[in-house]
């Protein structure tokens, strides 16, 4: 039976506005996820220190499989509650004209426009805006690998005997994003040439997102009814550690792509030294709202069962998990400090100038293996290759 949560003894976020929804959350108890395993023991115990969602909640390790996840964690109807009006993620407003890709011939976009300053720094100083090879170094610099764009693979449709004589014309493949929020990365995906769709469980991100003209659905993947096999492209940036039923979710995803289709998303990577070195001040512990802490090992081994192959796995040039995690620490031991209130902004909206001190140091990090988030490709099997 769901459990109710008690409230802590303050309730309220270390530096962020208290949630508007005191609601209590209904918790219930489960198994492995992964595995089904019902062996499993607490190794962190915290509250929601972004947000301010009342009460305590757990993570646990299974024994079987190592997988951890929260638990007890939020019935269906309480999910909605995990994200209050302040939810940082939910804030944007996406931008409806973006620089068209025209005839960008390779296979992806920049992968983080919005981490590149349309004037860079190196352009403000006179003598630096001729040495050669400057641009594509800062550009290189500045990637974080977060969001692949894809674009757009162009098909032609050819009038056929059945029906009406007509000229060719160009078809524009469909795409397909989970956790489309206020839709920022659709006008991305539509830029590069998509037909795209966004799936939003939250009311008012999806209002955001169709209110500035994008085809999104309010609801659960589960929920939403969608034709199978349709869609040649999937996205969910930050999401699978959101939704209940990781493996119902991958499944779900592999369904409605094509034979051959591409599945881009991205996790935080809970194998790193980030989790072992700030403990219960990792900023991706966010409880209640993270639900499962993948790594390159378990989000493979997933994958794989869930019917994708050509797994691709990159560390992410990205130190937001850090910077939120020495705000967190600090705030920890002086609630009042104002640098901490400070920098755990940054996650939420990083600045041009931290993004260029951090940038040399994310990208030792993504080069040793160890960047606090993963960006994976992976694509549905097809009949041919057996698999």
């Amino acid at each position: 039976m769901p459990e109710e949560v008690q409230p802590d003894a303050d309730g309220t976020p270390l530096s962020r506005e208290t949630s508007s929804s005191r609601v209590m959350l209904q918790l219930e108890r489960i198994s492995c996820p992964l595995c089904g395993s019902s062996d499993s023991s607490v190794v962190l115990t915290s509250k929601d220190n972004l947000c301010g969602v009342p009460g305590e909640f757990n993570v646990e390790r299974c024994q079987a499989c190592g997988h951890r996840f929260m638990n007890p964690r939020p019935v269906a109807e309480s999910l909605a509650a995990c994200y209050p009006q302040q939810y940082g993620p939910h804030q944007s407003v996406p931008k409806v004209a973006l620089v068209s890709t025209g005839t960008n011939k390779s296979d992806y976009e920049s992968n983080s426009k919005a981490a590149i300053p349309d004037r860079p720094y190196y352009l403000r100083i006179f003598p630096l805006r001729y040495i050669p090879g400057l641009k594509r170094f800062y550009n290189w610099l500045m990637d974080d690998l977060s969001q692949l764009v894809p674009i757009a693979p162009l098909r032609t449709l050819h009038a056929t005997d059945s029906g009406p004589i007509e000229s060719s014309r160009p078809v524009k493949p469909r795409a397909l994003e989970l956790g489309c929020a206020t839709g920022q990365y659709l006008v991305r995906l539509q830029d590069a040439g998509w037909l795209a769709t966004g799936i939003e469980p939250g009311e008012r991100p999806a209002r955001i997102a169709k209110e500035a003209g994008l085809d999104v659905h309010c609801g659960t993947l589960e929920a939403i009814q969608l034709q199978s096999e349709q869609f040649e492209l999937a996205a969910a940036w930050l999401v699978i550690e959101h939704v209940p039923d990781a493996k119902q979710t991958l499944q779900r995803l592999n369904a409605l792509l094509v034979p051959g289709g591409k599945l881009l998303f991205s996790i935080p990577n809970a194998g790193c030294w980030e989790s072992r070195f700030f403990g219960k001040y990792w900023y991706v512990w966010e409880l209640p709202r993270h639900l499962h802490y993948f790594t390159p090992s378990s989000i493979r081994k997933l994958l794989e069962e869930c019917g994708f192959t050509d797994i691709t796995i990159s560390h992410q040039r990205n130190l937001s998990n850090v910077v939120g995690s020495l705000a967190l620490s600090l705030l920890g031991r002086w609630p009042e400090c104002r640098p901490g209130c400070w920098l755990l902004r940054y996650p939420d909206r990083p600045t041009t100038a931290i993004k260029h001190l951090l940038a040399p140091f994310a990208h030792v990090l993504a080069w040793m293996g160890q960047g606090g988030r993963l960006t994976i490709s992976a694509r549905r099997r097809t009949p041919e290759n057996g698999k």
